[in-house]
């Protein structure tokens, strides 16, 4: 059984993984978020200074992930990044945000199996490291991935992660199982399932519906129940130390964003979207969210989360 944690844009960077590893555990790989190609001569240390060793523990599974429609620029990057250590490569061809598959990238991609053929011709033609393709069911609709997976069953790719949502859904709606399986089916590659776990029965209802595949990718669920993986893997941690650990876990985030952001404002917008996956499992009624939204300096925050911790809250 193997877990990984997805790329979120703006959230899962270096800190936080090294934080998520520390207080809670039982991920197997962390999947860095995106770093979008462009000219060859760009590629900069500012660019890959969130995947430099020095930054992420040596005990972590380190997965950098590329979005970028050129093969050629994808080769560059792939080369420069497996320099640095890393050995596996994730393409990312699955990302529903129209800011970025208006420019053909991401799931915008998936309508065009052709381009996929080329960039994968170019991309795959180094042994330095291996690629593994994040995608989706399609852009608009399933058929789309199916044609897709014709193309990925041709070249050596390491592993295909499927979010079984179509691009235009975003994150709404349901995920759709049955195609899921359909083009599961399809893939000649090893399977990692991504959508929509954000329980432990979540999780044993797909596991249950698909006994072959051993691998699956937490994004959200892991983000506002960060004990979700441990609870896969079968570790229980009592309801009394939940609280704890999680004070601990904030403080250490906290502190960084303190250091690292230049005033109150853009240090509470930053907590505010640590509470906007966390809070889910402390905020029943949908108060303690209000009241976080409200605070727009450190000092009212940090006295919002010392009643927060000091409460006798419960881990829901």
């Amino acid at each position: 059984m193997k877990l990984y944690l997805a790329p979120l844009q703006g959230m899962t960077t270096a800190f936080y993984r090294n934080a998520f590893a520390k207080h809670f555990g039982s991920i197997d790989a962390y999947y860095a978020p995106f770093i979008a190609s462009s000219d060859l001569t760009k590629v900069s240390y500012k660019l890959l200074k969130d995947i430099l060793p020095e930054y992420n523990d040596n005990f972590l599974r380190l997965i950098p992930q590329i979005l970028g429609n050129d093969g050629d620029q994808f080769k560059g990057y792939a080369l420069a990044i497996s320099d640095m250590g890393y050995r596996e490569i994730n393409w990312n061809i699955g990302c529903p945000f129209p800011m970025v598959t208006n420019k053909k990238r991401g799931s915008g991609l998936l309508p065009y199996p052709d381009m996929i053929d080329s960039f994968l011709h170019t991309a795959c033609s180094d042994n330095s490291y291996s690629v593994t393709v994040k995608m989706r069911l399609g852009l608009c609709d399933t058929e789309e991935g199916f044609k897709v997976m014709n193309v990925l069953n041709q070249y050596p790719l390491g592993g295909v992660i499927i979010h079984a949502r179509t691009g235009k859904q975003m994150y709404e709606g349901k995920v759709d199982i049955d195609s899921f399986e359909l083009l599961a089916a399809q893939c000649r590659h090893e399977v990692t399932y991504n959508g929509d776990i954000f329980t432990y029965e979540d999780f044993l209802a797909i596991h249950t519906r698909f006994p072959a595949i051993n691998s699956f990718m937490l994004g959200r669920g892991a983000l506002r129940d960060p004990f979700l993986p441990a609870a896969i893997k079968g570790y229980k941690v009592p309801s009394d130390n939940k609280i704890s650990i999680v004070s601990q876990f904030h403080d250490d985030i906290f502190h960084y964003y303190k250091e690292k952001l230049s005033g109150d404002k853009h240090l509470c917008d930053k907590m505010k979207e640590f509470w906007d996956y966390m809070h889910v499992h402390l905020d029943n009624d949908g108060k303690l969210m209000k009241k976080i939204k409200k605070c727009h300096h450190s000092s009212d925050y940090l006295e919002l989360m010392s009643h927060v911790f000091g409460s006798g809250a419960t881990w829901t």
